[in-house]
């Protein structure tokens, strides 16, 4: 009994393990910053690796169109299946604002696919493939038609919000900040557009917005939480979904705008690791632990038999 108990624990801490050994990722972010140089305002966009475990970034590249022109990107996300990023482009960007593009990790370069119809704040994919986007102006999510960029809006349309981060669960579950930091982790129905308001927001370093949201593979929902400023300061947070209870993870660059993860196509353990909440690291520390012990047991009982 106790052979078949150790051996089932110990195949139990290795498939845990090949999960994080397959399912390394890593955390993009991008900032959209905005100055006057030569008696014009100047936008510029770019995109970053981040630590989840301090947020520290590692700037990869500017992001520019077709490799040329500067473009500023307010919301980011990738693919489920085939692991292309989509971006929005900001109101504030000097060429094609309120537009989707796909965008190049490593080289940052977009690609314009074509105007949204409206302006949006955040997007997120489904399980199935489908984008979505948050429209602050009328607090609605849409649609969005990935071939063409054009946005259905979904629902009744509401009062203004001046911005507001989605993020879409594993179960299918949108999650939506139209009332910023001091406001409510609301749930969207993206077939109907319904918002059910959820438990209000705590613990925010900063009082104003909640700019973008994206989920850890493991469940986590991480947040940038804005001071509204010019620059604005932003932190990397951690929100629970059940409480609206935030954590703060680290300082971002200043004017960070959007968030997504995607595979690393690699196997780097300790990445994957840095994407796990605190439940799920317990859990596997737990059934390691009690593999461990287990295994040193066989092994003294084989070596005095």
């Amino acid at each position: 009994m106790e052979r078949r108990t150790g051996l089932g624990l110990l195949a139990a801490a290795a498939l845990l393990l090949a999960c994080v050994h397959a399912s390394a990722q890593v955390l993009y972010a991008t900032n959209l910053r905005s100055f006057a140089a030569g008696g014009q305002d100047k936008v510029v966009g770019n995109l970053y690796t981040v630590n989840l475990a301090d947020a520290s970034a590692n700037l990869l590249a500017p992001i520019r169109l077709n490799g040329q022109s500067a473009v500023g990107i307010t919301g980011l996300a990738a693919q489920p299946t085939t692991g292309v990023f989509y971006a929005i482009t900001s109101t504030l960007s000097p060429v094609h604002p309120r537009s989707l593009v796909t965008l190049d990790i490593a080289t940052g370069d977009a690609q314009l696919i074509g105007p949204l119809g409206a302006a949006g704040s955040d997007i997120a994919f489904d399980s199935a493939g489908k984008l979505y986007v948050w429209l602050p102006a009328t607090s609605q999510v849409g649609l969005v038609d990935v071939a063409t960029g054009a946005v259905s809006p979904l629902g009744t349309p509401g009062a203004a919000a001046s911005s507001g981060g989605i993020a879409i669960d594993g179960k299918g579950i949108a999650y939506v900040t139209p009332g910023g930091a001091s406001g409510t982790l609301d749930q969207i129905d993206t077939r109907t557009g319904l918002l059910r308001h959820g438990p209000a927001l705590k613990g925010a370093p900063f009082p104003g917005g909640i700019t973008a949201m994206t989920f850890t593979p493991s469940g986590l929902l991480l947040a940038l939480n804005s001071n509204v400023g010019s620059p604005a300061s932003v932190r990397l947070v951690a929100i629970n979904t059940a409480s609206g209870e935030m954590s703060s993870i680290g300082t971002l660059p200043d004017d960070s705008d959007s968030l997504a993860f995607a595979s690393t196509g690699s196997h780097d353990v300790r990445a994957a690791l840095a994407t796990m909440s605190g439940r799920t690291l317990a859990l596997l520390s737990v059934i390691l632990g009690l593999a461990i012990a287990i295994a040193a047991m066989l092994l003294v009982k084989f070596l005095r038999s």
